[in-house]
């Protein structure tokens, strides 16, 4: 049984690694007081079928990618944070003694295994954090409880470490995404700490949404449904080669918003119904079933595209924001050259994951 973050002493000067299915995005972050400031980024495509289904098939071409951005982004910060995600990491809150360490704590995880995670214990990874009293009994803690298989951790930790990088923090990407959300929601105007704000970040092939209030998750799914289908529409009709060669474009000028006005309508329109949908169910399964929505945020690479808020300010009851995790900070200028700016909406688990480092 290996622990699923590996010990170090500091996190200061991590690099968060987001590797996802079309992409590896690099990013750095200082902090000073309560201000934080982007000091490396750079991002660089996946080879296609690279990474399916959450798993690494190729670790050298994902090496490759890595190392062109760190390259790039002109770091010289080696030490890595990165993240896992799919049906491979299981996440759960379980009741143990209040009165036990955290050596006796993985010593009663060990063996009441079988109980809790459906794999073999030597098989997986599993880390474990005490979140607070049970209100029903106080002689217990709710833990939760995280694991993942060990051939997911090593297959990113082996593209890392070929990208002359050294893997000290593994974290998972539904929390890094939590974790980012105390820079979002700072930064958006007319959303108070005491609403319940749903945070959808849209990516290539799924949507993960995080309800916040008060600093803290209230409900977490992923929704099998992203952009993809918009960014291989208009690759097309463009004839660009790539995502990047097509955003390229949108930020030169030489194509519209006028331009993709009808795909993204039609976009927004498929995600309006899986946002709905996703939140009746929340509100319809809460307690008593009167659960609030008091605000959607959307982040994510599909937010990137002009026109889409609008649409879906348009199409759904609440109020909807685009959020940007890096919003007012300063950024080195290796950063701006790299399109950090433009790209901050796309950056929720890398910003979760960079901000391990900066402490």
């Amino acid at each position: 049984m290996g622990r699923l973050t590996n010990s170090i002493r500091r996190r200061r000067g991590l690099m968060g690694v987001d590797i996802s299915a079309t992409r590896v995005k690099l990013l750095e972050l200082d902090r000073t007081g309560d201000e934080f400031r982007v000091l490396a980024y750079a991002s660089e495509a996946v080879p296609e079928g690279a990474i399916r289904n959450f798993q690494i098939l190729d670790a050298e071409a994902v090496a490759r990618a890595t190392l062109r951005a760190l390259e790039r982004s002109g770091s010289r910060t080696r030490d890595a944070a990165i993240a896992v995600s799919g049906p491979s990491v299981i996440s759960k809150t379980i009741l143990m003694p209040a009165s036990l360490d955290d050596a006796e704590m993985e010593q009663q995880i060990h063996f009441d295994a079988e109980h809790h995670i459906p794999h073999p214990i030597e098989e997986v990874n599993l880390d474990f954090q005490v979140l607070e009293p049970d209100p029903d009994n106080a002689q217990f803690n709710r833990v939760l409880l995280v694991a993942c298989r060990r051939d997911n951790i090593e297959m990113r930790t082996a593209a890392i470490e070929m990208a002359h990088m050294r893997v000290q923090l593994v974290d998972v990407e539904e929390y890094a995404l939590q974790n980012a959300c105390t820079l979002l929601l700072s930064r958006i105007e007319g959303v108070s700490d005491a609403d319940s704000v749903a945070v959808f970040d849209i990516g290539s092939d799924t949507t993960r949404l995080t309800i916040q209030r008060q600093g803290r998750s209230l409900y977490a799914r992923e929704i099998g449904f992203g952009g993809a289908a918009l960014d291989a529409a208009l690759m097309e009709r463009y004839e660009t080669p790539d995502v990047d060669a097509l955003r390229a474009q949108l930020r030169s000028g030489r194509i519209s918003a006028p331009d993709i006005a009808e795909n993204v309508r039609e976009f927004a329109e498929r995600l309006a119904v899986h946002i709905d949908r996703t939140l009746t169910f929340y509100q319809s399964a809460s307690s008593g079933g009167d659960e609030p929505i008091d605000h959607v945020v959307l982040v994510g690479a599909s937010t990137l595209y002009p026109g889409l808020h609008d649409a879906l300010a348009q199409l759904l009851p609440w109020p909807v924001s685009l959020g940007n995790p890096l919003g007012g900070m300063l950024a080195s200028a290796a950063a701006r050259r790299n399109h950090v700016d433009s790209d901050a909406p796309s950056l929720m688990v890398a910003a979760g994951l960079a901000l391990r480092g900066a402490v």
